[in-house]
């Protein structure tokens, strides 16, 4: 039976017998054994935040991407009792990344799998539209709240491959909020490297090779490179599943009798 009571990812953490976990950058490594275990850490990891910031703030600030292999856990977080309670009233719901003009656009993910489904209110849901300025809406929302803590509480994204993710490479600390060129409207790597919570997820296929691209990926492509969340005043977690960890060098175990 599965517990009922969500727990951050650290205070049960699964060091793979007889393997390494990855040496990503910038922040720590939760291994889970499989997808289903890993969606369930990212899930608990989001509720666990999202209620820590409604209580010290009076909302939260989520931003999350769109890409395939997140639908189930966008499910996970509606159908699963455990996060029954994430207060979708009290959330404001952003997009890292969306096409203008693109069928299925990136925010169709979402309006299927969490805003039909929420009771997330429609004026808190905010998505890039003709004819609307995506970071001052982004601004006007944020200014609400006190100097200092006027920033996006919780972002997720995918790791790519190639060692990329969702957002603007867009360099500088006066770089734009919202990198927005022609039809493409992106998340900067300036908001989102100042986000309280950053959780990058390995979830889809051969994530094993896009890991080990991380550290070499080349500079200078038009893409955010993974290399390059650094949280200002923030953390980064990296969710990986065990299959990707490294086998340690050195002679087997001596198996047990």
């Amino acid at each position: 039976m599965r517990d009922i009571e969500p727990r951050d990812s650290r205070e049960s953490p699964f060091d793979p017998f007889g393997r390494r976990k990855p040496a990503l950058p910038n922040g720590s490594v939760i291994v889970r054994k499989d997808a289903d275990q890993l969606m369930d850490a990212v899930a608990t990891d989001l509720f666990l935040h999202a209620s820590a910031c409604v209580r010290e703030f009076g909302d939260f600030q989520l931003a999350l991407a769109s890409w395939a292999e997140a639908e189930p856990l966008y499910l996970r977080l509606l159908y699963d009792p455990r996060y029954r309670e994430l207060p979708w009233r009290r959330t404001h719901l952003w997009i890292v990344e969306e096409r203008i003009g693109a069928s299925p656009s990136n925010f169709q993910l979402l309006q299927e799998a969490i805003v039909a489904q929420s009771d997330i209110p429609e004026e808190q849901v905010h998505r890039p539209v003709p004819g609307e300025d995506y970071e001052e809406t982004l601004k006007a929302v944020l200014g609400w709240r006190e100097k200092g803590q006027d920033r996006l509480d919780y972002a997720l994204l995918p790791l790519l491959a190639g060692g990329f993710t969702q957002g603007s490479p867009v360099p500088g600390a006066d770089a734009p909020l919202i990198d927005a060129s022609s039809d493409l409207i992106r998340m900067s790597r300036r908001l989102i490297n100042a986000t309280r919570f950053i959780a990058n997820v390995a979830l889809g296929p051969d994530m094993d090779s896009a890991i080990r691209e991380v550290p070499r990926a080349p500079a200078g492509a038009d893409r955010l490179l993974a290399r390059d969340l650094k949280p200002i005043g923030g953390e980064l977690r990296w969710y990986v599943e065990e299959s990707v960890c490294e086998t340690c060098p050195g002679p087997p175990p001596i198996p047990l009798e």
